[in-house]
Protein backbone atom coordinates (compact mmCIF):
# COMPACT_ATOMS: atom_id res chain seq x y z
CA UNK A 1 0.00 0.00 0.00
CA UNK A 2 2.93 2.21 0.89
CA UNK A 3 4.46 1.84 -2.93
CA UNK A 4 0.95 3.59 -4.18
CA UNK A 5 1.55 7.15 -2.39
CA UNK A 6 3.66 8.84 -4.15
CA UNK A 7 2.05 7.40 -7.49
CA UNK A 8 -1.33 8.77 -5.71
CA UNK A 9 0.04 12.53 -4.48
CA UNK A 10 0.85 13.11 -7.83
CA UNK A 11 -2.25 11.99 -9.55
CA UNK A 12 -4.15 14.19 -6.52
CA UNK A 13 -1.48 17.34 -7.15
CA UNK A 14 -2.03 17.60 -10.45
CA UNK A 15 -6.01 17.43 -10.28
CA UNK A 16 -5.91 20.07 -8.04
CA UNK A 17 -3.96 22.27 -10.45
CA UNK A 18 -6.36 21.31 -13.40
CA UNK A 19 -9.59 21.56 -10.96
CA UNK A 20 -8.57 24.72 -9.53
CA UNK A 21 -8.32 26.45 -13.09
CA UNK A 22 -11.38 24.88 -14.29
CA UNK A 23 -13.41 25.81 -11.39
CA UNK A 24 -11.90 29.58 -11.24
CA UNK A 25 -13.80 30.08 -15.00
CA UNK A 26 -16.76 28.56 -13.70
CA UNK A 27 -16.92 31.27 -10.76
CA UNK A 28 -16.45 33.65 -12.79
CA UNK A 29 -19.11 32.97 -15.05
CA UNK A 30 -21.36 32.82 -11.32
CA UNK A 31 -19.72 36.01 -9.97
CA UNK A 32 -21.17 37.80 -13.40
CA UNK A 33 -24.48 36.35 -12.36
CA UNK A 34 -24.58 37.30 -9.02
CA UNK A 35 -23.35 41.57 -9.99
CA UNK A 36 -26.61 41.24 -12.30
CA UNK A 37 -29.09 39.79 -9.64
CA UNK A 38 -27.60 42.32 -7.57
CA UNK A 39 -27.75 45.32 -9.61
CA UNK A 40 -31.87 44.38 -9.89
CA UNK A 41 -32.07 45.02 -6.38
CA UNK A 42 -34.65 42.27 -5.44
CA UNK A 43 -35.28 41.95 -1.98
CA UNK A 44 -37.22 38.68 -2.77
CA UNK A 45 -34.08 37.19 -3.44
CA UNK A 46 -32.01 38.62 -0.55
CA UNK A 47 -34.82 36.75 2.26
CA UNK A 48 -34.32 33.89 0.36
CA UNK A 49 -32.08 30.89 2.44
CA UNK A 50 -28.39 30.33 1.61
CA UNK A 51 -26.47 27.31 1.77
CA UNK A 52 -23.86 27.13 4.57
CA UNK A 53 -20.21 28.38 3.43
CA UNK A 54 -17.80 25.93 2.53
CA UNK A 55 -14.06 26.44 1.10
CA UNK A 56 -13.45 26.58 -2.51
CA UNK A 57 -10.89 22.61 -2.36
CA UNK A 58 -14.36 21.25 -0.75
CA UNK A 59 -18.04 20.44 -1.35
CA UNK A 60 -20.57 20.66 1.36
CA UNK A 61 -22.89 17.81 1.48
CA UNK A 62 -26.12 16.64 3.96
CA UNK A 63 -24.63 13.74 6.21
CA UNK A 64 -28.05 12.33 5.88
CA UNK A 65 -27.39 11.50 1.93
CA UNK A 66 -24.14 10.29 2.83
CA UNK A 67 -25.43 7.70 4.87
CA UNK A 68 -28.04 5.83 2.30
CA UNK A 69 -28.18 3.84 -0.51
CA UNK A 70 -29.42 6.96 -2.27
CA UNK A 71 -26.81 7.45 -4.73
CA UNK A 72 -25.85 4.28 -5.21
CA UNK A 73 -22.39 2.59 -6.28
CA UNK A 74 -24.44 0.07 -9.06
CA UNK A 75 -24.62 1.13 -12.98
CA UNK A 76 -27.80 -0.27 -13.29
CA UNK A 77 -30.71 2.05 -12.77
CA UNK A 78 -33.72 0.74 -11.59
CA UNK A 79 -36.86 3.00 -11.88
CA UNK A 80 -39.02 3.22 -8.51
CA UNK A 81 -42.97 3.60 -9.33
CA UNK A 82 -43.97 4.17 -6.00
CA UNK A 83 -42.16 5.16 -2.59
CA UNK A 84 -39.74 3.15 -2.54
CA UNK A 85 -37.66 2.04 1.05
CA UNK A 86 -34.04 2.43 0.67
CA UNK A 87 -31.41 1.35 3.04
CA UNK A 88 -29.83 3.48 5.23
CA UNK A 89 -28.50 4.26 8.85
CA UNK A 90 -31.00 3.28 11.71
CA UNK A 91 -31.64 7.19 12.73
CA UNK A 92 -33.17 8.22 9.58
CA UNK A 93 -35.67 6.49 6.78
CA UNK A 94 -35.13 6.95 2.95
CA UNK A 95 -37.77 6.73 0.47
CA UNK A 96 -37.32 6.95 -3.09
CA UNK A 97 -39.38 7.67 -5.95
CA UNK A 98 -38.10 7.88 -9.74
CA UNK A 99 -34.91 6.87 -11.69
CA UNK A 100 -32.08 5.35 -9.28
CA UNK A 101 -29.45 7.69 -9.17
CA UNK A 102 -25.70 6.47 -8.77
CA UNK A 103 -22.47 8.23 -8.01
CA UNK A 104 -22.55 10.03 -10.95
CA UNK A 105 -25.00 12.17 -10.68
CA UNK A 106 -23.45 12.76 -6.67
CA UNK A 107 -20.63 13.98 -8.78
CA UNK A 108 -22.81 16.26 -10.70
CA UNK A 109 -25.25 17.56 -7.17
CA UNK A 110 -22.11 18.13 -6.12
CA UNK A 111 -20.95 20.72 -8.18
CA UNK A 112 -24.19 22.03 -8.72
CA UNK A 113 -24.49 22.90 -4.98
CA UNK A 114 -20.70 24.02 -4.92
CA UNK A 115 -21.60 26.83 -7.55
CA UNK A 116 -25.19 27.34 -5.91
CA UNK A 117 -23.41 28.07 -2.41
CA UNK A 118 -22.71 31.72 -3.17
CA UNK A 119 -26.16 32.87 -3.56
CA UNK A 120 -29.52 32.71 -2.16
CA UNK A 121 -31.35 29.12 -2.82
CA UNK A 122 -33.59 29.76 -5.99
CA UNK A 123 -31.94 32.02 -7.71
CA UNK A 124 -30.06 31.24 -11.07
CA UNK A 125 -27.04 28.82 -11.02
CA UNK A 126 -25.40 29.58 -14.44
CA UNK A 127 -22.40 28.01 -16.30
CA UNK A 128 -21.34 26.30 -19.48
CA UNK A 129 -21.78 22.19 -20.26
CA UNK A 130 -17.79 22.31 -21.52
CA UNK A 131 -16.69 23.91 -17.99
CA UNK A 132 -19.07 21.30 -15.60
CA UNK A 133 -17.76 18.31 -17.67
CA UNK A 134 -14.35 20.07 -17.06
CA UNK A 135 -14.35 20.25 -13.55
CA UNK A 136 -15.64 16.88 -13.32
CA UNK A 137 -12.79 15.33 -14.82
CA UNK A 138 -14.79 14.13 -18.04
CA UNK A 139 -14.34 14.16 -21.37
CA UNK A 140 -16.45 17.18 -23.48
CA UNK A 141 -17.56 15.28 -26.50
CA UNK A 142 -21.28 14.33 -27.45
CA UNK A 143 -21.53 11.71 -25.64
CA UNK A 144 -20.83 13.20 -21.75
CA UNK A 145 -22.85 15.94 -23.50
CA UNK A 146 -25.91 14.01 -23.25
CA UNK A 147 -24.66 12.36 -19.87
CA UNK A 148 -25.08 15.54 -18.86
CA UNK A 149 -28.67 16.29 -19.71
CA UNK A 150 -29.66 12.61 -18.51
CA UNK A 151 -27.91 13.37 -15.10
CA UNK A 152 -29.85 16.96 -14.43
CA UNK A 153 -33.15 15.60 -15.67
CA UNK A 154 -33.21 12.26 -13.09
CA UNK A 155 -31.99 14.89 -10.52
CA UNK A 156 -34.78 16.79 -11.54
CA UNK A 157 -37.31 13.96 -11.39
CA UNK A 158 -36.67 11.70 -8.54
CA UNK A 159 -38.11 12.53 -5.22
CA UNK A 160 -36.56 12.09 -2.15
CA UNK A 161 -38.22 11.42 0.92
CA UNK A 162 -36.28 11.59 3.78
CA UNK A 163 -37.70 11.40 7.79
CA UNK A 164 -35.52 11.52 11.45
CA UNK A 165 -36.85 9.67 13.47
CA UNK A 166 -35.54 10.99 16.34
CA UNK A 167 -36.67 14.80 15.36
CA UNK A 168 -40.09 13.37 13.96
CA UNK A 169 -39.36 15.47 10.61
CA UNK A 170 -39.50 14.53 6.83
CA UNK A 171 -37.92 16.37 3.54
CA UNK A 172 -40.07 15.27 0.23
CA UNK A 173 -38.68 16.63 -2.37
CA UNK A 174 -36.53 17.41 -6.04
CA UNK A 175 -32.40 17.79 -5.21
CA UNK A 176 -33.05 20.04 -8.73
CA UNK A 177 -35.46 22.07 -9.61
CA UNK A 178 -35.75 23.92 -12.81
CA UNK A 179 -33.08 23.57 -15.78
CA UNK A 180 -32.58 25.95 -18.72
CA UNK A 181 -30.19 25.26 -21.66
CA UNK A 182 -29.05 27.46 -24.34
CA UNK A 183 -28.97 24.30 -27.28
CA UNK A 184 -26.31 26.60 -29.61
CA UNK A 185 -24.06 27.91 -27.05
CA UNK A 186 -24.78 25.07 -23.99
CA UNK A 187 -24.71 27.69 -21.45
CA UNK A 188 -27.23 26.26 -18.66
CA UNK A 189 -29.14 27.96 -16.02
CA UNK A 190 -30.63 25.53 -12.62
CA UNK A 191 -32.49 26.49 -9.94
CA UNK A 192 -31.50 24.90 -6.72
CA UNK A 193 -35.22 24.08 -4.30
CA UNK A 194 -35.01 26.31 -1.34
CA UNK A 195 -36.06 23.84 1.01
CA UNK A 196 -33.02 21.41 0.40
CA UNK A 197 -31.62 23.92 3.68
CA UNK A 198 -33.23 21.60 5.47
CA UNK A 199 -31.21 18.25 4.59
CA UNK A 200 -28.62 20.65 6.16
CA UNK A 201 -30.10 21.12 9.54
CA UNK A 202 -29.48 17.33 10.43
CA UNK A 203 -25.43 18.21 9.40
CA UNK A 204 -23.18 18.26 6.50
CA UNK A 205 -19.99 16.82 5.60
CA UNK A 206 -16.92 18.76 3.89
CA UNK A 207 -15.79 16.71 0.92
CA UNK A 208 -12.43 17.00 -0.54
CA UNK A 209 -13.04 16.81 -4.01
CA UNK A 210 -9.56 16.65 -5.42
CA UNK A 211 -9.54 12.67 -2.98
CA UNK A 212 -13.09 11.82 -4.50
CA UNK A 213 -11.57 13.16 -8.06
CA UNK A 214 -9.04 10.59 -7.67
CA UNK A 215 -10.70 7.46 -6.67
CA UNK A 216 -11.12 5.10 -8.97
CA UNK A 217 -14.34 3.00 -8.69
CA UNK A 218 -18.00 4.31 -7.25
CA UNK A 219 -17.67 2.13 -4.24
CA UNK A 220 -14.15 4.00 -3.49
CA UNK A 221 -16.45 7.12 -3.70
CA UNK A 222 -19.27 5.84 -1.91
CA UNK A 223 -17.12 4.76 1.08
CA UNK A 224 -15.04 8.49 1.07
CA UNK A 225 -18.40 10.30 1.38
CA UNK A 226 -20.11 8.04 4.05
CA UNK A 227 -17.11 7.54 6.42
CA UNK A 228 -15.98 11.03 5.82
CA UNK A 229 -19.30 12.00 7.68
CA UNK A 230 -18.71 9.80 10.76
CA UNK A 231 -16.36 11.90 13.43
CA UNK A 232 -15.89 8.95 14.84
CA UNK A 233 -15.42 5.51 12.57
CA UNK A 234 -17.38 3.09 13.56
CA UNK A 235 -17.12 -0.27 12.52
CA UNK A 236 -19.36 -2.16 10.15
CA UNK A 237 -20.23 -5.21 9.04
CA UNK A 238 -19.41 -6.20 5.10
CA UNK A 239 -22.92 -6.61 4.97
CA UNK A 240 -24.22 -3.31 6.16
CA UNK A 241 -21.74 -1.84 3.53
CA UNK A 242 -23.31 -3.60 0.84
CA UNK A 243 -26.57 -2.74 1.67
CA UNK A 244 -26.08 0.85 2.34
CA UNK A 245 -23.98 1.32 -0.73
CA UNK A 246 -26.65 0.28 -2.79
CA UNK A 247 -24.69 -2.82 -4.71
CA UNK A 248 -26.04 -5.12 -6.58
CA UNK A 249 -23.43 -7.53 -6.04
CA UNK A 250 -24.99 -10.70 -5.26
CA UNK A 251 -22.38 -13.04 -3.66
CA UNK A 252 -21.21 -11.10 -0.48
CA UNK A 253 -17.10 -12.82 -1.09
CA UNK A 254 -17.16 -11.29 -4.21
CA UNK A 255 -18.55 -7.50 -2.74
CA UNK A 256 -15.70 -8.32 0.06
CA UNK A 257 -13.30 -8.76 -2.88
CA UNK A 258 -14.33 -5.32 -4.00
CA UNK A 259 -14.49 -3.99 -0.63
CA UNK A 260 -10.50 -4.42 -0.25
CA UNK A 261 -9.97 -2.72 -3.39
CA UNK A 262 -11.56 0.11 -3.14
CA UNK A 263 -10.30 0.51 0.57
CA UNK A 264 -6.70 -0.10 -0.49
CA UNK A 265 -8.00 3.22 -3.23
CA UNK A 266 -8.29 5.46 0.20
CA UNK A 267 -5.38 4.49 1.68
CA UNK A 268 -4.00 5.71 -0.93
CA UNK A 269 -4.97 9.10 -1.99
CA UNK A 270 -4.66 9.63 2.23
CA UNK A 271 -8.47 9.52 2.45
CA UNK A 272 -7.69 6.87 5.64
CA UNK A 273 -4.72 6.03 7.38
CA UNK A 274 -5.46 2.53 7.79
CA UNK A 275 -8.06 -0.74 7.67
CA UNK A 276 -8.86 -3.88 8.54
CA UNK A 277 -11.65 -6.62 8.52
CA UNK A 278 -11.79 -9.18 11.06
CA UNK A 279 -12.91 -12.33 10.86
CA UNK A 280 -16.07 -11.70 12.48
CA UNK A 281 -16.43 -9.58 9.43
CA UNK A 282 -16.33 -6.09 11.29
CA UNK A 283 -15.02 -3.21 9.03
CA UNK A 284 -12.70 -1.12 11.06
CA UNK A 285 -10.86 1.99 9.37
CA UNK A 286 -8.72 4.99 10.97
CA UNK A 287 -10.06 7.88 9.71
CA UNK A 288 -8.69 11.62 9.12
CA UNK A 289 -10.71 14.02 10.47
CA UNK A 290 -11.50 17.22 9.82
CA UNK A 291 -10.95 20.29 12.20
CA UNK A 292 -15.02 20.55 13.00
CA UNK A 293 -15.15 17.14 13.15
CA UNK A 294 -11.95 17.49 15.98
CA UNK A 295 -13.68 19.87 17.91
CA UNK A 296 -16.80 18.07 17.39
CA UNK A 297 -16.13 14.89 19.05
CA UNK A 298 -14.39 17.00 22.20
CA UNK A 299 -17.42 18.23 22.88
CA UNK A 300 -18.64 15.32 23.03
CA UNK A 301 -16.41 14.27 25.37
CA UNK A 302 -16.72 16.63 27.18
CA UNK A 303 -20.44 16.98 27.44
CA UNK A 304 -20.16 13.13 28.46
CA UNK A 305 -17.18 14.00 30.85
CA UNK A 306 -19.57 16.30 32.89
CA UNK A 307 -22.55 13.85 32.53
CA UNK A 308 -20.09 11.48 34.17
CA UNK A 309 -19.01 14.71 37.12
CA UNK A 310 -22.90 15.22 37.62
CA UNK A 311 -24.09 11.38 37.72
CA UNK A 312 -21.06 10.62 40.18
CA UNK A 313 -22.54 13.89 42.21
CA UNK A 314 -25.68 12.99 42.51
CA UNK A 315 -24.96 9.78 43.72
CA UNK A 316 -23.00 11.01 46.64
CA UNK A 317 -25.90 12.80 47.71
CA UNK A 318 -27.88 10.26 47.46
CA UNK A 319 -25.52 8.07 49.64
CA UNK A 320 -25.25 11.02 52.65
CA UNK A 321 -28.77 11.86 53.06
CA UNK A 322 -29.95 11.11 56.42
Amino acid sequence: MNSAQPMAKLAVDELQKTSSDILSRILAVQKKAMQRQQGNGSSVQQAMAQLPPWPEVVRGVPNALLRTALFTISKNRQVFKGRELLASTADIELRFKGERFNQTDLGVWEMLLHLGRLQPLGGKVEFSAYSLLKALGRDTGKTQHEQLKDEIARLQGGVVEISWKRERKTFSGQLVGAAYRNEVTQQYVVILNEKLLHLYDDGFTHIDWVQRQALKSNLAKWLHGFYASHALAYPYKVETLRKLCGSDTKQLRNFRKMLKVALDDLFAVNCIKGWQITPSDLVYIVGTRSDSQVKHVNKMRVAANHQHNADSFNTHKRGTIR
